[in-house]
């Protein structure tokens, strides 16, 4: 049987599917072990970590090194989202101005995750603690808005988050 070749997309695909199964296993493991007042903090600083690794190591590949400035900054963030973020993560980034990011959330996987497993009352959102981790990568200053404590979508929000930079 002719075995079909897997194009370099496809290759991605599912890497990322596997590495967010594990994610997804690892997290249920430790909810149910430790409960959930143990192990969302655990999960928000194994995803910081996880970005500031990702991104180090995406700037090295590239030969990158901190923006100096806001154009610098946006082209390593679409990059970054480009190679990180998986595709059935659904979400828009405009940049009004020139200092300030929206990343608005259309779809999220963590959300629709933590509701089946029941766990979404008390889920912190480690979706953007591993982009703040690709902010520290960078090394950059900024603000983030609003409060993260718990999932917006769960608080019946909009899931848009507004990152001001200090260049």
């Amino acid at each position: 049987m002719p075995l079909k070749k897997l194009s370099h997309e496809e290759i991605r695909g599912i890497l990322i599917k596997n590495w967010m199964t594990h994610d997804a296993l690892w997290f249920g493991e430790a909810a149910m072990r430790f409960g959930m007042a143990e192990a969302s903090p655990m999960n928000l600083r194994v995803c910081r970590q996880l970005g500031r690794i990702e991104f180090r190591r995406l700037m090295k590949a590239v030969n990158a090194s901190n923006p100096k400035d806001f154009s610098e900054y946006m082209e390593l963030f679409e990059m970054g989202r480009e190679v990180f973020v998986p595709d059935f993560m659904e979400f828009q980034t405009e940049y009004p101005g020139d200092d300030s990011q929206v990343v608005h959330v259309l779809d999220c996987f963590a959300h629709k995750g933590m509701e089946r497993a029941g766990l979404i009352a008390d889920y912190e959102c480690g979706i953007f603690e591993r982009i703040e981790g690709w902010l520290d990568a960078m090394e950059l200053k900024y603000t983030r808005t609003p409060d993260l404590s718990r999932c917006l979508k769960f608080k019946g929000e909009v899931c848009k988050v507004y990152v001001r930079f200090d260049f």
